[in-house]
């Protein structure tokens, strides 16, 4: 009995053991089917992981900077989106519970406005490249964005990006399949200017002529598609939140004439037919393009030495007359508008270079062609039309030719906005005037803020309203008018600066009137009786320009008479409108 129990025991424990090792085994089987797994696992993400590596190591020189911009480009993106929500979010939270007609809204509001342009500037020289181009176009926008973000932004005009010198070789060898020095007999590596879409360098050709070089940076046509989409997702994003400031209209114009501006065989083009446009015109020079020396990235002109139009000084250094360089500065430009139809789109100071003719008078050389507007010949003349009914004053002309450019309505507050200028209202109207309360032909009248301070609270509430109107039918306006005008009222405003920094020595509102008479009726082959027709315009808005004047100076003089024998008061707030 007790033999057999002890059989029993150790049959039991043999077994036991023997389940154990078999346990043990399996345990040990499937952790080494598991490590095999985690092995191969390991080996085909490592495999899976190599391989962009080594496409990228193996890329040549454009593969591999597509690759660097696609990774940057989802950090530009994110840092824009945070800038987008965080000034969308300030506005939203801050004015949540204020009144609109209140002054701490307008007080709120303008520090708002300066917060924001403040992170718009610091995200475009972080961003650079197409966002620094972008937000030079918004300064542009100086009749519609609040004067925050146009001081702000401003400093763009003079940002560029910072390059390394080897990139230059590198653009080249994409180009022409040759480094610089084996194109031209000598190449100045420091660049002489620098924009936000190329630098400029000065070289000479193997036939020893001066060249200036424009070398378009390396990765802006990589970069353009992905920085414009995410710019365009922000406004929508923008326009949602907030559907008083939907701009992507804006975007979508900039985004045009970007491209265009990307491709320098296009901006050759353009220069060539500037300088056939104005040829007759013997105070204007373009220089001369290279083109066995130009692609879309690199484009090769003749070098020229001059002084920029603003720089005011230097032109009188060298013996010019200010009011004979803005006259020809107006009158080119007034040409291209009103009667060429092609208009240089960007006439800013460092794209107008003055230097002094045979003759000693300026001449001026025209840059930087990239960009140009091309006015279908019905809106030419309306346009021609237009300018002219503003000067003369005539509301019948102005309200019929704002209709036809697409703005029926507030045809006066459109006018002021293409002229730069106060407008009067028509006489033959019985209603109020609000704006004549606040402007005149100077601008803003310096008793209206004395008045302003004088004003009720609910005066000040409604004249803010007014304003706030103003500025929403000016955005409807501009969108409504065709979008070729956006860049030829950028061309009228540049040009308009560049007089003003001079003094306005010239009346450039009848220069450009005298050639708006003209275009409004001549044509390019216009038959003789349309051409006498055109002159003969001319002449009686001349004629009434000069009646006008007489009456104005005889108006001076009788008033200043009155006043010396002591027959009337001081007059010389009048006296100084007259001259303005």
């Amino acid at each position: 009995m007790a033999l057999n129990k002890l059989s029993t025991l150790y049959l039991r424990s043999q077994w036991l053991q023997c389940a154990n090792r078999q346990l043990l085994s399996t345990q040990v089987k499937h952790a080494a089917k598991k490590k095999s797994k985690l092995r191969a696992f390991g080996i085909a993400s490592g495999v899976i992981a190599s391989i962009p590596i080594a496409m990228y190591l193996v890329a040549d020189d454009p593969k591999k900077r597509r690759i660097r911009l696609t990774i940057e480009g989802i950090g530009r993106f994110l840092r824009s989106l945070k800038i987008g929500l965080t000034i969308s979010v300030d506005y939203w939270i801050s004015l949540r519970f204020l009144e609109e007609d209140s002054e701490e809204y307008d007080s709120i509001l303008k520090k708002i406005h300066q917060r924001a342009a403040q992170r718009i500037l610091d995200g475009c020289l972080k961003n650079g490249g197409l966002y620094i181009k972008l937000g030079q176009g918004l300064v542009s926008l100086n009749h519609i964005l609040p004067k925050e973000y146009l001081n702000t932004l401003k400093v763009l005009q003079d940002k560029c990006l910072t390059r390394k010198p080897e990139e230059i070789s590198k653009l080249f060898l994409e180009e022409f399949g040759a480094l610089p020095k084996e194109l031209f007999e000598s190449f100045d590596e420091e660049p002489i200017a620098a924009a936000s879409l190329a630098q400029v360098f000065k070289a000479k050709t193997k036939t020893g002529e001066d060249v200036a070089v424009k070398v378009q940076y390396i990765d802006l046509q990589d970069r353009f598609k992905g920085d414009i989409a995410t710019v365009e997702l922000l406004l929508d994003l923008i326009a949602f939140m907030h559907p008083k400031f939907g701009l992507k209209w804006v975007i979508q114009d900039l985004k045009g004439t970007l491209a265009k501006e990307l491709d320098f065989i296009n901006e050759g083009r353009n220069g060539e037919q500037c300088a056939k446009d104005l040829s007759h015109l013997s105070y204007v020079y373009v220089p001369k393009i290279h083109w066995d020396l130009t692609t879309v990235r690199v484009l090769t002109a003749e070098f020229i030495d001059g002084v920029k139009i603003s720089e005011t000084d230097e032109l009188k250094k060298l013996g010019l007359d200010l009011k004979d360089v803005d006259k020809k500065l107006v009158e080119c430009f007034a040409e291209q508008i009103f009667h060429t139809g092609f208009v240089h789109a960007d006439p800013h100071p460092g794209n107008i270079l003055v230097r002094k003719a045979a003759n000693k008078k300026a001449e001026l050389v025209l840059l930087d062609h990239g960009l140009y507007e091309e006015l279908p010949s019905q809106v030419r003349k309306m346009l021609c039309s237009l300018w002219k009914s503003i000067v003369l004053n005539d509301h019948k002309g102005m309200r019929k030719y704002s209709a036809q450019l697409g703005v029926p309505d507030d045809y006066r507050l459109f006018c002021m906005a293409v002229s730069q200028r106060f407008v009067p209202h028509d006489k033959s109207s019985k209603t109020a005037d609000i704006f004549e309360l606040m402007l005149d032909k100077a601008g803003p009248k310096d008793s209206f803020r004395t008045d302003w301070n004088k004003m009720s609270p609910e005066k000040k509430a409604e004249l803010r309203g007014f304003m706030e109107d103003m500025h929403d039918k000016v955005l409807s306006a501009y969108k409504a008018i065709p979008r070729q005008l956006l860049l030829i009222f950028r061309n009228i405003n540049t040009v308009r600066a560049i007089t003003k920094d001079h003094g306005g020595p010239v009346d450039r509102y009848r220069l450009m009137a005298r050639s708006a008479t003209r275009g409004a009726f001549v044509e390019e082959n216009a038959p003789i009786l349309q051409k006498l027709r055109g002159y003969w315009q001319q002449f009686v808005f001349d004629w009434k320009i000069i009646s006008d004047n007489i009456v104005l100076a005889a108006t001076h003089w009788y008033f200043k008479f009155l006043y010396l024998i002591g027959r009337a008061p001081d007059l010389s707030e009048i006296t100084e409108g007259f001259r303005s």
